[in-house]
């Protein structure tokens, strides 16, 4: 079992948060929640909505009846990881919660949920910390994940609003956390070539970048495994790898990650060494990591850094969402951490004209469409290019 460790906890300014339409209120300190305010009686089949971002638990209970044995008053200040179970009090932007087939279920007022503390980092998103002991929380994203919002673009609503009921907690009394849930780093493990996908920003076009090159390899013939690396917790994107052809496929979630927004530095290494050693030890052809976020994100480089120092990275894949991002991208990636793309793609090469402008503006870079990508002929690019930083 992997040890609970000490998160770090960013010192931000709350001031400038999104407007909601109910103000957060913070319990005493010696307060703690057994039930949740200003809601009917638990009844014993109410059923329990599991997010995603708390899969790697076992054993889930599914209806009250069966979990209010394991749910403990909520004492002490939540931290990332930790379950909590809660009850929808004020519908916001989220609506459904994502269960672990990727399905997203519709909830309503009362509902029960089964969420898990996390911080968010989405410049297109909510960006979100973790606060002290609340009447009510806020939804972070749709796999599950909650806390307090901090900003929001524009044209985003209010955040749904959860009323606690307490933590889940284990045989012996403490908190459920899951980090004491997630996979092992597999010692001894002769690793795949690797393939490391970043983007220039959030929705640039990473995840089908990498999906089309897993699907490319694959139907050339290679066994190929993959992983998103960093984020927040969402099913979606390892369904997309999967339906591509990768034979097998692993998240942050897997090792005990709601999401990997402000992780130290050495659990960001734990989390590289868990995901790649236990994708490898099956000895696949090709493993393909996608980083979340652009390369100017914290956990982006702080992986980037671990992966090049390492010489983890035999080929860099950049996704870009325009034209101008990528020679930019191209710059940094090169003089910050010596690495040469072996291929350039993204929502920049959505259309024609697009991908032709790319290409005259990187033309010693392969701008590949997500076409070029999803074809057997891209096995080319890997078996005759040099490794990104040997």
């Amino acid at each position: 079992m992997l040890t609970k460790t000490e998160s770090q906890r960013p010192n931000l300014d709350t001031t400038a948060g999104l407007r909601l339409r109910s103000e957060t209120r913070t319990l005493p300190p010696s307060s703690g929640l057994a039930t949740p305010p200003d809601a009917s009686p638990l009844i014993a089949r109410s059923p329990i909505k599991w997010g995603s971002a708390t899969r790697v638990i076992g054993q889930r209970p599914l209806c009250w009846e069966q979990l209010q044995p394991n749910v403990m008053p909520m004492e002490q200040d939540p931290a990332a990881h930790d379950v909590m179970i809660a009850r929808v009090k004020e519908l916001g932007r989220h609506t459904r919660i994502e269960l672990d087939s990727g399905r997203k279920a519709g909830f309503f007022v009362g509902d029960l949920l089964a969420v898990a503390f996390g911080r968010r980092y989405a410049t297109g998103q909510f960006f979100g910390d973790i606060p002290g002991l609340q009447e009510e929380y806020h939804m972070l994203s749709q796999g599950g994940v909650c806390g307090r919002v901090l900003s929001a673009p524009n044209r985003f609503s209010a955040p749904t609003l959860l009323a606690p009921v307490g933590y889940l907690s284990d045989s012996a009394g403490r908190v459920v956390n899951l980090r004491n849930y997630g996979l092992v780093a597999i010692p001894g493990v002769s690793r795949a070539a690797i393939v490391v996908v970043v983007g220039s920003s959030m929705d640039s076009g990473k995840t089908t970048m990498a999906a089309n090159l897993i699907h490319g390899m694959s139907v050339a013939g290679c066994r190929v495994n993959a992983a998103k690396l960093t984020g927040t917790a969402c099913v979606k994107d390892l369904n997309k790898m999967a339906d591509s052809g990768a034979s097998a496929t692993r998240d942050f979630t897997h090792v005990g990650f709601a999401s990997t927004s402000q992780a130290s530095v050495a659990e960001l290494h734990e989390l590289c060494d868990v995901l790649i050693s236990n994708l490898t030890a099956d000895a696949p052809d090709y493993l393909v990591l996608e980083i979340a976020d652009g390369i100017v994100q914290r956990e982006t480089q702080i992986l980037l850094d671990y992966l090049s120092q390492r010489g983890l990275i035999d080929h860099l894949c950049l996704a870009v969402h325009d034209v101008l991002a990528a020679p930019t991208c191209l710059d940094i990636l090169h003089r910050k951490w010596g690495l040469e793309a072996t291929a350039v793609s993204g929502a920049a090469t959505a259309s024609p004209l697009s991908t032709e402008e790319l290409r005259s503006l990187v033309p010693a870079t392969p701008c590949l469409t997500s076409e070029d990508l999803s074809q057997a002929s891209v096995l080319e690019l890997f078996r005759s290019g040099a490794r990104s930083n040997a």
